[in-house]
């Protein structure tokens, strides 16, 4: 069995949605259900929606185990159409959350072609029904186009000089597996410390791959029109490019009050036993309806 995810800053999602018996939740990324079942545990109302069928069935079947099945709705959607569709109650939550990013069970499955880390066909879809891989982009798109993938999704120094090896490269063979890709990165930019020289490209790919910044640009507008007056909007985020939208959406929305002076980090203890939450950021406010 994979191991479970671990939910990041669990304590610190919880102590700000500040629920009660009783009051529904949205979870917009419910993943292996680990805020989810948090919630469930003390009493609320969960809807839960995730692109990915493998992780919605995950969190079902946790749930259902953990006795809050009655308690639990799944959908399977992207959370900006369901956001911005019918299926969905309007101002109805007393919280919503967002949990962006990768999952640990995404990267840790090699067949899904998220990580460098194993060998498998370059893939990166969240929604297993979407047409377009990673494969299909690196094979795809000429040199300008690859410049500006990995510049704009991957802020990566190197992009031109990337764009062209992979051009050149799959002039005498597709790239088609993790492996090939994040050796000829490796081969063309030196390593920098601990950070793999393939982490910003594959970043910029699994972005491409599933249109995150489109999805969270339209989904954060969205989301308040679903929760209740006083309602809590909760988004953790992973890297810069995500920090700026949130950001924006933040200072921008006159009806939405911050409710930290700025984003909160995960503790040291927290980091310690679980790196991938270094990164993480967790932004919170409260809607004036």
């Amino acid at each position: 069995m994979k191991p479970l995810h671990t939910p990041v800053m669990l304590a610190e999602v919880i102590h700000h949605l500040d629920h009660q018996p009783g009051q529904k939740f949205l979870d917009c990324t419910v993943g292996y259900g680990g805020h989810t079942l948090a919630l469930l545990a003390n009493g609320a109302k969960v809807t839960g929606i995730d692109q990915d069928v493998d992780m919605l069935e995950h969190a079902q079947a946790r749930i259902t185990e953990a006795g809050y099945a009655d308690r639990f709705i799944a959908l399977r959607s992207s959370f900006a159409a369901a956001l911005e569709g019918e299926r969905l109650p309007l101002s109805h939550y007393a919280g919503i959350l967002f949990d962006l990013g990768v999952s640990s069970y995404q990267l840790d499955t090699p067949e899904r072609g998220f990580s460098f880390r194993y060998d498998a066909p370059l893939d990166m879809r969240m929604n297993q029904d979407l047409a377009v891989t990673a494969k299909d982009l690196v094979n795809g798109l000429g040199k300008k186009e690859l410049t500006l993938l990995f510049t704009t999704l991957g802020e990566e120094k190197a992009a031109l000089k990337l764009a062209q090896k992979i051009v050149d490269a799959r002039k005498v063979k597709p790239i088609t597996t993790t492996t090939e890709l994040a050796n000829l990165i490796s081969k063309t930019v030196p390593a920098n410390g601990r950070i793999h020289p393939a982490t910003k490209v594959f970043q910029a790919l699994r972005m491409a791959v599933n249109g995150e910044r489109e999805e969270l640009k339209t989904a954060l507008p969205a989301a308040l029109r679903h929760l209740a007056p006083a309602g809590v909007l909760a988004v953790i985020s992973f890297h810069s490019l995500e920090d700026a939208i949130i950001d924006d959406f933040f200072r921008d929305t006159p009806t939405l009050t911050p409710l930290t002076p700025a984003p909160i980090g995960a503790s040291s203890s927290e980091i310690r036993a679980n790196p991938r939450s270094r990164s993480a950021k967790l932004h919170v406010g409260r809607y004036n309806a």
